[in-house]
């Protein structure tokens, strides 16, 4: 054979193989990896520089949007949101609202929970701590949080007195119909807040390791909670009793835990998010761990309610191979449009870690917008959450949609300018942003 014929042959023979190698290697990229589809969003700064926030995150019957954030050592804060006027302004130093600073005490440095509506617009939270602040203040010296409310008619805030001594509350509901709130202590107690009457009760333990991040009222006035494994608990108006119901939300035990270094404050068995949805009568919620499990509580079906699985919920990428057991534990980055039926979640994208405890927040993994049509019974992923001007959106924590459908999300944002970074994920520079997807 000549030199020239070989040549030939070579080049044959290569052109074959690296056509097999790229004919095999494409049967392991999913469509959304070749293609990803994207998001297109809108994002707001907030005034303040507030690094962390969970579930803080309300849209309003009047269509304004509250946001409730954190941090470790100063202040926690309010905002509000005017779509109208596209401002975004602060409402409420909780510290300074409530005379903390300069005593030498730990600070109301948390709001953990999503604002809550009565029936003529006013608007509530409760503040928290949790043990932040430095560590040469007495963790003991914190006053305890408190009932807080807005009325956004006259711009006005009234601080409606201690959830209990040294105790906030992680959730919050309302029983609009009798104007009571609804809270749970870090400590596992059940309290409620009598608003008209300005008292304050402590109705019992509900927890106790595995603090219950969200909690839900129905039409009734009865209270849903979970605790482990996989259990219900209500709080009868009626019976003014705490009730473990015998039904179970979904539970996949061999989906990793949360956290393998303090396995008691696991959560993996316990719902994390929920919310009352008056059309079905219903609670939908996404479990903790378990891989994301979407479900629907009916409370009212039969003695003791019913529980439907509606399937998984979490980032695409972790539903390739199936039955993958290191999916990371949910979000509070979830919301119902109760208008156009549709529920929207942001799972968490990062990896799962076994020598440390990993937060969503922090995380380089871009995040997906997922929607459940409630009508139809399908999932659907949206795609990759990206601000109109190419900026990438990371771990979120908390979804409200308002009345007309606009869906408000809580995020990290990379920002352009480092100087109005809060934290920095890999080298790059992000802070909480509102995001505002408009839905077509």
């Amino acid at each position: 054979m000549t030199d020239r014929g070989l040549k030939r042959m070579i080049r044959k023979i290569t052109g074959f193989l690296l056509v097999t190698l790229l004919a095999s290697s494409a049967a392991f990229i999913r469509p959304a990896e070749a293609q990803e589809k994207t998001v297109l969003v809108q994002v707001r700064e907030y005034p303040g520089r507030d690094p962390a926030m969970w579930q803080g995150l309300y849209a309003a019957s009047d269509g304004r949007v509250y946001s409730t954030l954190c941090s470790e050592l100063g202040s926690s804060h309010m905002y509000q949101y005017d779509p109208a006027a596209d401002v975004n302004r602060i409402v409420c130093e909780s510290a300074r609202f409530l005379d903390e600073w300069g005593k030498g005490i730990r600070l109301s440095t948390k709001i953990h929970n999503h604002c809550v509506e009565d029936n003529e617009g006013n608007i509530y939270f409760a503040t928290m701590n949790d043990g932040a602040g430095p560590d040469e203040i007495d963790y003991r010296s914190w006053q305890g949080g408190h009932w807080i409310k807005y009325d956004p008619r006259r711009d006005k805030l009234t601080d409606l007195g201690l959830v209990d001594e040294g105790v906030g509350s992680y959730p919050l509901a309302i029983d609009k119909e009798r104007n009571i709130l609804y809270g749970v202590g870090y400590t596992g107690y059940l309290y409620s807040h009598d608003i008209a009457k300005g008292v304050t009760r402590n109705i019992g333990r509900v927890s106790d390791w595995d603090i219950c991040r969200d909690i839900a009222t129905d039409d009734e006035g009865n209270v849903y909670g979970s605790v482990p494994p996989a259990r219900i608990w209500k709080y009868d108006r009626r019976r003014d009793r705490v009730l473990d119901l015998p039904v179970r939300i979904p539970f996949d035990p061999t989906v990793f835990p949360t956290q393998l270094g303090n396995p008691q404050i696991d959560r993996a068995a316990i719902w994390r998010a929920v919310e009352w949805d008056p059309v079905d009568k219903a609670i939908y919620g996404i479990t903790c761990g378990s891989g994301n499990i979407l479900f629907k509580y009916e409370p009212h079906a039969g003695a003791n309610g019913r529980v439907t699985d509606l399937g998984r919920m979490c980032d695409p990428k972790f539903l390739d191979p199936p039955n993958r057991q290191d999916i990371p534990y949910a979000p509070l980055a979830f919301a119902i449009d109760r208008v156009n039926r549709k529920i929207y979640f942001v799972p968490s994208a990062r990896e799962f870690a076994v020598d440390k405890y990993e937060e969503t927040f922090g995380s380089q993994e871009e995040h997906h917008l997922l929607m459940y049509d409630i009508e139809q019974n399908r999932h659907h992923d949206l795609g990759v959450l990206r601000v109109a001007d190419g900026r990438r959106v990371f771990g979120c924590e908390a979804i409200s949609v308002a009345p007309d459908g606009t869906v408000y999300i809580c995020g990290q944002v990379e920002v352009s300018d480092p100087a109005k970074a809060s934290r920095r994920i890999d080298g790059i520079p992000v802070a909480l942003h509102l995001i505002i997807y408009r839905p077509q």
